[in-house]
């Protein structure tokens, strides 16, 4: 059989990535040992096999840079939705909630649907799906229609996530996914300062309704792209999924324990980003503005610290180690965030930033490296990973928000930081390397 560059979740593609490395093998990884930030059309060559793959990988970084706006901005926006839905920090940490349920349960079926039907169709799917529950919420008059909707958009961004990680991590050289991955989680990050920073500016200025509809739109725009420009990809019409290797993937304890190590970095993610501009703003009087900009810290550093420890995590024997670190760099800027104080707040968001940035892009580039069965799994061990650290993370508004009102600003982080440390165990338990013998013994 003719192998196809995009057969989805599929061992052809990783195959093709490694034509044309011998020629001039030294001379690329001479060049690689200087990493630039810059992606120039001569350092694409490098990356890519075609142009039509270059076109097919920024066109998934746009919609995962809407994604993360979309993911964001209503916490940013909050300040000002609040008055008009007559709710504070408590309605914040329930549509929060909501929509880490929605994406937490739907990670699973989106890694199967994406094994048997094509990673393609699923982040289509997806990236529309968040995106018309976006246009939705615009038009909402309470809390409780905007936790419906928050939870249709997390469960559509969740059919977005593991099929885009495996597709960019593809169509990189395969000794530079990681790279992809890293890629992925910049984009992310870029996305995030935009829905953090910049979409407090805007609903300020035209409002938070309209606001709304513009992210909306922008999403749907992204999926188009996606239709577009992302090549066609065709479900193996021979695959099946089995129940014991969904069984084995579901039991297997180097993942579940990844995952809880991944939950133990949501925690501190989840809190900043949602939170520190919510109590900037009511708790020292800053503008909305301010208050996002140093809110904003914890996903602009991630655009680079994400890039560059995705090009260390190809290099490291020691990626186990990488996300211990990130993980208590997260705990100790929770720590940081009880002492109450505006700094203290940013000493927290630039901690918080650097830490994400590592560990993320250590945990799913992890997970994939985990999969011990056909790649077709791929996508469903980044999504198992996924889910137990989204499903978990509903978890941390409710408790961010119930300890800020009951007891004030400094036990909320304080508990954060609680939660968030006792998750360094599990990482504790894994071995070390995280399985990269796998990628030459799969079947």
């Amino acid at each position: 059989m003719t192998p196809h560059r995009f057969t989805p979740l599929g061992r052809e593609s990783c195959r093709v990535a490694l034509e044309g490395l011998e020629s001039n093998s030294n001379d690329k990884r001479n060049d690689w040992g200087r990493f630039d930030y810059r992606l120039t059309q001569r350092r694409a060559r490098h990356l890519f096999d075609s142009k039509g793959e270059f076109n097919a990988a920024v066109s998934l970084v746009a919609a995962r840079i809407v994604y993360a706006v979309n993911w964001l901005n209503l916490g940013a926006i909050f300040v000002l939705m609040g008055p008009d839905l007559g709710s504070g920090v408590g309605g914040l940490g329930s549509i929060t909630s909501s929509f880490y349920v929605g994406i937490g349960l739907t990670q699973i079926p989106s890694g199967l649907l994406a094994a048997k039907w094509g990673p393609k169709k699923v982040v289509v799917v997806g990236v529309f799906a968040s995106s018309f529950a976006v246009l939705g919420t615009s038009i909402c008059t309470s809390v409780l229609e905007i936790a419906v909707l928050r939870f249709v958009v997390g469960a559509g961004m969740a059919l977005v996530f593991a099929p885009g990680v495996v597709m960019l991590a593809r169509l990189f050289k395969e000794d530079r996914s990681g790279l992809g991955v890293g890629i992925f989680n910049s984009a992310y990050d870029v996305g995030g300062l935009v829905g953090l920073l910049g979409w407090i500016v805007i609903a300020t200025a035209i409002g938070w309704r309209p606001s709304l509809v513009l992210a909306g739109g922008l999403g749907v725009l992204t999926g188009m792209l996606v239709l577009i420009y992302v090549p066609r990809d065709v479900g193996r019409s021979d695959f099946v999924v089995r129940m014991s290797v969904l069984t084995a993937i579901l039991k297997d304890r180097q993942l579940i324990f990844l995952g809880l190590g991944t939950l133990g970095l949501a925690v501190g993610n989840v809190v900043i980003a949602t939170f520190s501009g919510y109590y900037l703003v009511h708790g020292f009087g800053l503008s909305p503005s301010t208050a996002e900009a140093v809110a904003s810290t914890v996903v602009a550093l991630p655009i680079f610290t994400a890039l560059i420890g995705g090009r260390y995590y190809d290099k490291t024997a020691k990626p186990r180690m990488m996300m211990v670190a990130s993980l208590t760099v997260s705990c100790g800027a929770l720590l940081v965030a009880a002492i109450p104080n505006p700094l203290a707040a940013l000493a927290c968001a630039v901690a918080g930033g650097i830490a994400a940035g590592f560990g993320y892009t250590a945990a799913f580039a992890g997970a994939r490296d985990l999969n011990r069965k056909e790649s077709e799994y791929d996508g469903l061990t980044v999504a198992w990973v996924n889910c137990i650290s989204l499903s978990g993370s509903f978890l941390p508004p409710l408790l961010y928000s119930y300890l800020a009102d009951s007891s004030g600003y400094s036990s909320a982080w304080l508990g954060s930081a609680a939660v968030s440390a006792l998750l360094v165990i599990p990482l504790l338990l894994m071995d070390e390397g995280f399985g990269r013998r796998q990628g030459q013994d799969r079947l």
